[in-house]
C-alpha cells in the first residue's frame, strides 16, 4: 500500500547544472513502501490527529496472521527512523514482524512543538502548557481510538503492544506505563525529562500498582549535564522501588547529545522490550550452515604475469576451469564464482566447507594448473 502523505524529498539546492534544470520538487517523490495514512475524526477543536502505519511485508497476503503493534509518540519526527528499526529487527529475526504507527496530527504550517508539549506533558514543564497540558486526553485517545482501530482494521494483536518515544515522547511513554501499566506490554524512553516522573512514580509505588511489561530507558553522553543526571538516578529509583516486573535496563548512548542516539536507542530498546517474542536467539541458524565439524573456507586463484604465449595462458585457463566444474559437478564446494572475465589475472574464486586447512589444500593440490605452477592460489578461513 502506498500513498503520497508519506513523500520523503531528497531536496538539493541550487541549479547543479544550468538556468535550465527542472526544480527538484518537479520530480515524483518517494514514497514508503506499505504504509498508508489515517486521519481519525475531530477530538479536539484545535487540532486533528493522524496515524501513520507501517505494515509488514507479509501483511496481504497473510489475511488470518496478527501482528505486534508498535506506537510512536512524535510519529512526525520519528516514524520511518522507528519502521526502519523494526524492519531490521524482524529480518534479523529478533523481534517478529511488526506494525509501527506515528502518532501525528493532519494539517499544513502545524506549530509541532507546541501541539507536542500539550498532548505529551502531564501537568507544568517548564513553566509552559499549565493549562493545556493534556496527556491524559491524550492517552484515552490512544486507548479508546487507536488501538481499537488498530485492531479491527490491521489485525494488531492485543496481546503485544508497545510504546516508544523520546524526550517529550519519552515523558508520555513513562507516563502511560505509571498511569496504565496493563496497556502495553513493552516501552521504550529514550532521553527522557525525568524530573517531571518523581512524584507520580511515588504514587505508582504507594498505590501498590506494577508494571508487567518490560522497560528500557536511555539517554546520550554528551546531552545537557543537568538533564541527563536525572534520567540514570530516575532509573536507579524504579530499580529500587522493583515496580517493572517485566525487566528494566538502562543505557547510555556514547558520544552524541540529546535526539542524536535515538535510532540505536530505538534498536536496543526494541530488542530488550520484545526479547520474549524473538522468533530466534543467538547465533542466526538461517544461512551459511557448515555440516557438523567443518567450517567455511575460501579459496582465490589468479595467473600471475608471466612471458607466456596467450595460446599458454588459454590453455591454463581451460585445465583449471575444467578443474573447478568437476568440483562442483561432484557437489565438493557449493559456490563457485568464476570473475576471471571482470578481475584482470583472477582464475575465480571458490567457497567450501571442509574439516581443516590441511583438507583444502590437498583439494587444491589437484588442479593440474596449481601443480605446475602456471595458477597461483590463497586460501582463507581457519
Amino acid at each position: 500500500m502506498k500513498i503520497n502523505c508519506l513523500a520523503l524529498f531528497c531536496l538539493i539546492g541550487g541549479n547543479l547544472v544550468g538556468a535550465d534544470t527542472a526544480p527538484v520538487l518537479a520530480f515524483p517523490p518517494y514514497v514508503m513502501p506499505h504504509t498508508v495514512c489515517r486521519v481519525l475524526p475531530r477530538t479536539a477543536p484545535d487540532r486533528i490527529y493522524k496515524l501513520l502505519i507501517s505494515l509488514p511485508d507479509s501483511f496481504e497476503n497473510s489475511p488470518d496472521k496478527k501482528y505486534p503493534v508498535i506506537l510512536v509518540a512524535d510519529g512526525y519526527w520519528l516514524f520511518s527512523a522507528v519502521a526502519s528499526c523494526a524492519g531490521g529487527l524482524a529480518y534479523g529475526k529478533h523481534i517478529p514482524e511488526s506494525i509501527v504507527v506515528g502518532l501525528s496530527y493532519d494539517g499544513e504550517n502545524l506549530d509541532l512543538a507546541k501541539m507536542r508539549g500539550m498532548d505529551l506533558v502531564a501537568g507544568t514543564w517548564h513553566g509552559h502548557f499549565e493549562a493545556e497540558a493534556h496527556a491524559e486526553r491524550f492517552l484515552d485517545l490512544v486507548e479508546t481510538q487507536v488501538l481499537p482501530l488498530m485492531e479491527r482494521e490491521y489485525r494488531a494483536d492485543p496481546g503485544h503492544r508497545f510504546l516508544l518515544g523520546s524526550s517529550g515522547g519519552a515523558d508520555f511513554v513513562l507516563f502511560a506505563m505509571l498511569s496504565k501499566p496493563q496497556l502495553f506490554q513493552g516501552y521504550v524512553a529514550d532521553s527522557p525529562f525525568a524530573l517531571g516522573v518523581w512524584n507520580r512514580e511515588r504514587a505508582f509505588v504507594a498505590s501498590g500498582r506494577s508494571v508487567d511489561g518490560r522497560l528500557s530507558i536511555s539517554s546520550g553522553e554528551n546531552e545537557w549535564t543537568e538533564y541527563r543526571k536525572w534520567i540514570p538516578m530516575l532509573y536507579e529509583r524504579l530499580r529500587q522501588d522493583a515496580v517493572v516486573k517485566g525487566g528494566l535496563v538502562y543505557r547510555e548512548t556514547p558520544g552524541v547529545r540529546h535526539g542524536a542516539g535515538g535510532s540505536e536507542a530505538y534498536l536496543r530498546g526494541l530488542m530488550y522490550v520484545m526479547e520474549p517474542l524473538a522468533p530466534e536467539k543467538g547465533v542466526a541458524t538461517d544461512m551459511f550452515l557448515e555440516p557438523p565439524g567443518k567450517r567455511s573456507f575460501m579459496v582465490n586463484f589468479w595467473i600471475p604475469k608471466s612471458a607466456a604465449s596467450p595460446e599458454a595462458d588459454a590453455s591454463t585457463r581451460r585445465k583449471h576451469e575444467a578443474f573447478l566444474t568437476k568440483l562442483i559437478a561432484d557437489k565438493r564446494v557449493g559456490i563457485e564464482l568464476l570473475n576471471s572475465d571482470t578481475v584482470p589475472g583472477s582464475a575465480g574464486s571458490l567457497f567450501l566447507d571442509a574439516g581443516s586447512r590441511a583438507e583444502v589444500l590437498a583439494m587444491v593440490g589437484e588442479d593440474p594448473a596449481v601443480r605446475d605452477n602456471t595458477v597461483s592460489f590463497e586460501v582463507l578461513g581457519e
